[in-house]
């Protein structure tokens, strides 16, 4: 019996192992892993500073300037990981609000680009699903504008995958990647559970019209210093000033899309006792969304194309030039008041990176 329990546990073993290897893999650009550095020299502090000061300020027109400085500080050395993160979120921005500018046609070399760079990220730091994640919603990306059925394939894998290792954050990731789908798609259906089990987790007993949910979503609190759990991303923080509020509206967008407006409205309604909310600065994109809630579930699901262009109002959030400034976007009232002063390396320390 034991020489049969211990030939049980070793085909178990055997098992996990090959559904990791094959199941599992993650394809990148990259072939070879480089030594992760840490230290990063003036012209990269200078450079990777400059990109959360435009991101934060919303300042999509500085993209070029963002790339030529963080491109720089790559070639002088392409092992400072955060140097290669940002490269990878700076192309995604300009991916994901490229209705800002939908003529663009660099758009597929900011797919690419993004890709690579997550990509070179995530075999730097295989422990970072949040890395796997955004290279996930690169590959669905660059598979829907090239009509590569494999490469999106691909990267809904990876997105599963990422799911299984940081459920909560992968798991927004995948669905508002999703969310762009026809209402009628399966994975569109799956993608608004995501939000439920996701709203689950910001109050329990999730209802949006409920007293005890609204409790709940006004208690909390601004992401602390040492909260290095995996429960962090349900906070706001100075990463992602307004990221409960953006929650909330992808939510209720998705709802509207789904044929739903009348919940919709109720969780719209709920961004309103986020306790930063006053001072966010898409409080009327979200008003607007609940006076035309009942119209939108017809608009939100017409055909769109990559280069139509089409205004806040007229899109689900995913699709709209604010889809990452929705969360990003730091207000003049965050500046002055929750974050006067802030040393934001007290957060984004090499814990936060590599979830040691």
């Amino acid at each position: 019996m034991v020489k049969l329990g211990f030939l049980i546990v070793a085909m178990v073993v055997g098992c996990i192992v090959a559904y990791q290897r094959i199941f599992n893999s993650v394809k990148t650009v990259t072939l070879t892993k480089k030594n992760v550095m840490w230290h990063q020299s003036q012209q990269a502090v200078f450079a990777n500073d400059y990109f959360w000061k435009q991101f934060h300020e919303g300042n999509y027109d500085s993209i070029p300037v963002i790339l030529s400085k963080l491109t720089s500080a790559y070639i002088d050395n392409p092992s400072d990981i955060r140097t290669v993160n940002h490269l990878a979120f700076t192309h995604m921005w300009a991916l994901s609000e490229h209705r800002n500018n939908p003529r663009n046609a660099r758009t597929i070399e900011h797919a690419t680009l993004a890709q690579k760079y997550f990509g070179e990220s995530y075999l730097m730091n295989p422990i970072d699903a949040r890395i796997l994640s955004f290279l996930s919603s690169a590959k669905m990306a660059n598979g829907a504008i090239c009509g590569d059925r494999g490469l999106s394939k691909d990267g809904y894998l990876n997105g599963q995958k990422a799911i299984r290792e940081w459920e909560n954050f992968s798991s927004f990731s995948l669905a508002y990647t999703l969310s762009r789908l026809p209402s009628t798609d399966e994975k569109f259906k799956d993608a608004l559970q995501l939000m439920r089990t996701l709203a689950e987790r910001h109050a329990a007993n999730f209802d949006a019209r409920s007293a005890d949910t609204k409790r709940q979503i006004a208690a909390i609190e601004l992401l602390s210093d040492s909260d290095q759990s995996k429960d962090r991303v349900f906070h706001n923080s100075w990463i992602a000033p307004h990221n409960v509020e953006g929650f909330l509206m992808t939510y209720g967008d998705m709802l509207v899309k789904s044929g739903n407006p009348e919940e919709a409205i109720s969780v719209y309604k709920l961004t309103r006792h986020v306790q930063q909310y006053n001072d966010w600065d898409y409080r009327d994109v979200l008003e607007r969304r609940i006076k035309n809630a009942k119209r939108n579930v017809n608009v939100f699901r017409k055909p769109l194309n990559r280069s139509d262009n089409v205004g806040v109002d007229d899109v689900i959030m995913v699709e709209t030039g604010i889809a990452c400034r929705s969360c990003h976007q730091m207000s003049a009232g965050d500046r002055e008041r929750t974050f006067a002063g802030y040393d934001e390396r007290r957060l984004m320390d090499k814990k936060f990176y590599f979830l040691e």
